[in-house]
């Protein structure tokens, strides 16, 4: 597959690093001429130093023969054009990274497909939506669903007293419904266990099954449930702004306040959000802590476009003994300073946004794909084609690689958790947990043959 990348940002750059390391042919259009050559020496992609909405650009980048187009540059205009421009030379696939949707709105006659948009792509409406999912499980610090939501995986951190420390995972109380299907220790190294490995106190899990199930063996980990009804959002942005807006639509009642620092931003928000309190104010003033009383408040999620406000908002909050704290990470050098902070659930826009795109240049059998905060592992649920080597076989009669694992098996209503003597059928939706560098070796089990 040759796809073309137009803008090299944090999208761009996460996007060409994971598709290079694929094995997929990318190249990279980019204005900006010391980024682009950085993004040569960091990944050794071909980078063309120009507008990517330009026509001469994208011939030089080999229009004619690419398969997708993807359009991430900050500039929602350069985006659409670049995927008008694509369409003329009959590119099959474009995606498009739209800020404002205004600029895609059907009552007024504007829709994707006659601008030339096959996908549209939000990274803030994507975040948005990934806090919105955490606070129906807020004791994970990541969450997913699979096969419309008859599986979820959730990541959990361990506490001291959790009862499934300190033993090996063969010798713990089974459950069928679930399954562990991945730890990240304390260290920062992440593993796809086997039965004689042991879970450490400050590790995060990774929970795969049924909901019912995961509710169950969230007594071993010792937590109280959390419930959260009263949030406060730091930043009103564009991430704020959607939060606010799904909590506002949200069936259930929650109190809404968002705290941002620019007033001409507080003004507008008035006007767009009709049950959410605005408030002038800056998140790293202990001062607005206190007026606002937010020790009472029962999650915060801390979304300015800075990432040392967002710490020092995030540790005011725990100060102040908020029960769940949410921070967007914008830049990843900052994810390892809010692990080292305590600070567990992370939103990455950039991250989430390139796993929605990535999923497209997968086979059509894979219908869904998560990549994790830290980028240790991915998840990825896929149809079994009839004719894939491992149809009709058990777990135990196929040599899978070490760093992979059927985590759940859907068969029309039923969700198994499978062992070694569990056959895998065509048209089963299989939920597998595989570590990055093991993925692109794995079509030739599941693909269908040639």
């Amino acid at each position: 597959m040759y796809i073309i990348i137009v803008g090299g940002g944090r999208v761009g750059y996460e996007l060409a690093r994971n598709l290079a390391n694929k094995k997929l042919d990318v190249v990279i259009i980019e204005k900006n001429e010391n980024k682009a050559r950085s993004i040569m020496e960091s990944l050794g992609v071909k980078v063309i130093i120009d507008n990517g909405a330009a026509v001469l650009a994208l011939e030089k980048a080999g229009v004619k023969n690419a398969d997708m187009l993807i359009a991430v540059t900050n500039l929602d205009e350069v985006n659409t054009v670049a995927c008008m421009m694509a369409k003329k030379y009959y590119v099959p696939l474009t995606v498009c990274r739209i800020r404002d949707c205004g600029y895609v709105d059907e009552n007024i006659g504007l829709n994707p497909k006659q601008l030339g948009i096959d996908v549209l792509i939000n990274p803030e409406q994507v975040a948005a939506a990934e806090i919105l999912k955490i606070f129906h499980f807020p004791d994970a610090s990541e969450i997913e669903y699979f096969a419309r939501g008859k599986v979820i995986m959730l990541g959990v951190i361990v506490g001291e007293e959790a009862g499934i420390t300190g033993v090996p995972l063969h010798k713990l109380p089974q459950n069928t419904g679930s399954i562990i299907a991945g730890i990240c220790k304390p260290n920062g190294k992440f593993i796809i266990p086997g039965g004689n490995d042991i879970i450490e106190p400050h590790s995060k899990i990774y929970l795969l099954g049924k909901s019912s199930s995961l509710k169950e063996i969230s007594t071993l980990l010792h937590q109280k449930e959390t419930r959260i009804n009263q949030v406060t959002i730091f930043g009103g942005g564009a991430i704020g702004l959607r939060l606010a807006s799904m909590l506002e639509e949200s069936k259930q009642p929650f109190s809404v306040k968002v705290i941002e620092k620019n007033e001409k931003r507080c003004e507008e928000l008035c006007v767009k959000l009709k049950k959410t309190l605005i408030i002038n104010g800056d998140a790293t003033e202990i001062a607005i802590f206190r007026e606002e009383d937010m020790g009472t408040t029962d999650a915060v999620v801390v979304a300015t476009s800075e990432d040392r406000t967002n710490i020092v908002a995030a540790l005011l909050a725990r100060q102040f003994g908020v029960k769940k704290i949410i921070c967007e990470v914008k830049k990843p050098q900052f994810m390892d300073v809010y692990n080292t902070l305590g600070i567990k659930s992370l939103i990455n826009p950039r991250l989430l946004a390139a796993a929605r795109i990535i999923h497209l240049t997968r086979r059509e059998e894979i219908v869904a794909l998560s990549i994790l905060q830290g980028e240790e592992a991915e998840v990825f649920e896929l149809v079994l084609p009839e004719t894939a080597e491992v149809a009709h076989k058990t777990i135990g009669q196929v040599n899978f690689p070490q760093g992979m694992l059927i985590g759940s098996i859907i068969r029309g209503e039923e969700v198994i958790v499978p062992n070694g003597s569990t056959k895998l059928l065509p048209e089963d939706h299989l939920v597998i947990f595989t570590l990055p560098e093991i993925a692109a070796n794995l079509d030739r089990f599941f693909a269908p043959a040639a």
